[in-house]
């Protein structure tokens, strides 16, 4: 469950790929084509979404058909809930895409900066973001190696 601050809500029929004490992986194989930031997701592609409560993003490792690597994707959220029958996570909006040559991009900071303005996010939302980020940017090549290690492992 994807909870949103101005939009609605969405919801989304997962496998487990993986669970541990403190975490859980979903898998997610796209039934129809879709785009993230500008990388494109072809029916067939898979997404791997790692959640670990306690944590201030949701990263997800998106491979096309293939099996190739397409991209990571950080969500900056809070309120991350991992219970034994579902995921539940608020989405403060801003993303962070690291394509599969491990190019950064931000997306969506014109979506926070709107809502900003008009009252959606408080400051301590917007504090919380910018932590996130740093948090990310700083950490961003051992946190995706030790995600895709989970996954091998």
């Amino acid at each position: 469950m994807k909870r949103h601050l101005n939009k609605a809500d969405e919801s989304y029929l997962c496998d487990v790929f993986k669970r541990g004490s403190d975490y859980v992986v979903l898998k997610y194989v796209n039934e129809r084509p879709g785009r993230v930031g500008g990388i494109i997701c072809d029916v067939g592609s898979t997404t791997y979404a790692y959640y670990k409560p306690g944590r201030g993003y949701v990263l997800w490792k998106i491979c096309g058909p293939d099996g190739r690597l397409k991209c990571h994707l950080f969500h900056v959220c809070r309120n991350l809930e991992v219970r034994e029958d579902r995921v539940e996570y608020l989405d403060l909006l801003l993303d962070l895409l690291i394509d599969a040559d491990g190019q950064l991009t931000v997306l969506d900071w014109e979506e926070v900066e709107v809502c900003a303005a008009k009252g959606v996010i408080g400051q301590q939302d917007l504090a919380w973001i910018a932590r996130q980020r740093r948090e990310i940017t700083d950490n961003m090549g051992r946190l995706i190696s030790d995600f895709d290690l989970l996954l091998r492992a």
